[in-house]
């Protein structure tokens, strides 16, 4: 189609007017096919590696590049470029086009730009043997008779296992002295010692796992011969001990070191030797490496000699006394304690339990059996008493408003009790402040000033003890007469 601007050739100023419609016509543009418009990408093409790579190892990587390009062939450096994996299992890639084998197999790599794809690059995984990897690396035993089950697995050379090797087969180096091993691999402890090693192989790779075998302390056996009982001072006892590991067996060899739990009763040598002292009982003691055992020793010793003064004796008057003498010694001559009793209560008390010398005081009325007691004998002294007071050993006195009252037979102001010697009278607060005041001869402790509770005393001697309310005088009174 002619320019509309095409010069007249008939016209003055033909060269200029054709100069301008040139740059007129010239400088159009548009999309009807006359001018450039926005670049489309027509293909990716992936650029690197140059061919399809084969994993040996898991881990290992490649790095992959693309390119897109127009419909030109031109390189559009900015066009954004995505990539994939078919099977991530074998091989992942990321966003930069890094792939990284993860698994025995195949998968295609492919990469895109908008809606182009590459053409797939087939990516191959299939691991090699470098390795053996054994667990536990080392076994080390503590006790003789243990076991331990190993296992293997073939690696390749990032030290993952490769499926599919095959299982180990298992052999031991060493003179197999201190340890044993099954086809399978299970490791048994046979004695002390380092010498021994079990190999594990799989495709022609081995590992070692070095074995020891020690004995540790578990448990200390303690033993004696004969019964765990001595009768008489400074006599002996030998006792041994043994440790053992935690499947009992011994471990010859280890320091012991002795001692007594109860050393007053009992002392230990550094050897096991157990020498009586006193009576009782005391823990034999023997330790190894911080862990101890230990076996009971009774010291009870036997009274050779043997003496109860008076054998028989009488009390008639009323608190009267008696005193009894006793002597105990083991075989050489060593003191033995002496405690007293009586079989019948009520009828006497005694000054001490323990001791050579005890003083018997009458209470009551009957007969009774003073029992000594030595070691491993005891004898008694029969004592009959009489002439004591049958007086009761309690009274309760009420304590109100302006009274004490006798419990026993309701006397008032004055409240009048009896009891025997070594009786004992409450006073039980009803109501009121009050106290509890000793007055005359003979007398004894008096209460406080309360509102509320009780207040106890025990008459020791005989007499009649009076006594009133400090806060009412002699509005309120009372008398205790101890026979």
């Amino acid at each position: 189609m002619p320019c509309p601007h095409s010069p007249n050739p008939g016209r003055t100023g033909a060269l200029v007017a054709l100069a301008l419609g040139v740059l007129a016509c010239g400088g159009g543009g548009g999309d009807d096919g006359g001018g450039t418009g926005p670049a489309v990408v027509a293909t990716v093409q992936i650029t690197a590696p140059a061919a399809p790579p084969t994993f040996q190892t898991l881990t290992r990587t490649a790095q992959f590049t693309a390119v897109a390009r127009d419909a030109a062939g031109a390189t559009m450096a900015s066009a954004p470029i995505t990539w994939s994996s078919s099977n991530p299992s074998v091989a992942t890639v990321n966003g930069s086009g890094l792939v990284t084998a993860a698994g025995n197999g195949t998968t295609q790599v492919t990469a895109s730009s908008g809606s182009v794809s590459s053409s797939a690059v087939t990516v191959t995984v299939s691991q090699v043997v470098a390795g053996v990897s054994v667990t536990p690396a080392a076994v080390a035993f503590g006790a003789i008779g243990s076991t331990r089950q190993l296992s293997a697995a073939a690696v390749d050379s990032s030290g993952a296992p490769v499926t599919g090797a095959g299982a180990a087969t298992w052999a031991l180096a060493g003179t197999g002295a201190s340890a044993s091993l099954s086809l399978s691999g299970l490791v048994a402890a046979l004695a002390v010692g380092a010498g021994d090693t079990a190999v594990a192989t799989i495709g022609g790779r081995s590992a070692k796992a070095p074995i020891s075998v020690t004995q540790v302390v578990a448990s200390v056996l303690v033993s004696s011969t004969g019964t765990d009982t001595l009768r008489t001072t400074g006599r002996t006892k030998q006792y041994t001990a043994i440790a053992r590991d935690s499947n009992t067996n011994n471990i010859p060899g280890l320091a012991l070191t002795w001692s007594s739990a109860t050393p007053a009763v009992a002392t230990v040598d550094g050897n096991g030797l157990a020498t009586a002292v006193a009576d009782g009982s005391a823990n034999v003691t023997a330790t190894a490496s911080t862990v101890s055992g230990f076996r009971p020793l009774v010291v009870r010793r036997f009274a050779s000699t043997f003496g109860l003064n008076p054998t028989t004796a009488t009390i008639t008057t009323p608190n009267g006394t008696q005193i009894f003498l006793g002597s105990a010694q083991d075989s050489v001559s060593t003191n033995l304690p002496i405690t007293w009793t009586t079989r019948t209560a009520g009828i006497v008390t005694l000054s001490a339990s323990t001791g050579p010398q005890v003083t018997a005081t009458g209470v009551g009325n009957g007969v009774t059996r003073l029992v000594m007691s030595a070691g491993t004998r005891s004898d008694s002294a029969q004592l009959t008493v009489s002439g004591q007071s049958t007086a009761p050993l309690t009274a309760t006195v009420q304590v109100g408003n302006t009274f004490f009252r006798s419990q026993r037979n309701n006397s008032q102001n004055d409240a009048v009790d009896t009891v025997a010697v070594g009786g004992t009278v409450t006073w039980q607060w009803q109501a009121g402040i009050h106290s509890v005041a000793s007055t005359g001869a003979p007398s004894f402790p008096s209460s406080g000033t309360q509102n509320s509770g009780t207040y106890v005393f025990t008459f020791a001697s005989a007499g009649t003890y009076t006594y009133e309310c400090a806060v009412h005088g002699i509005l309120m009174t009372g008398r205790v007469i101890v026979q």
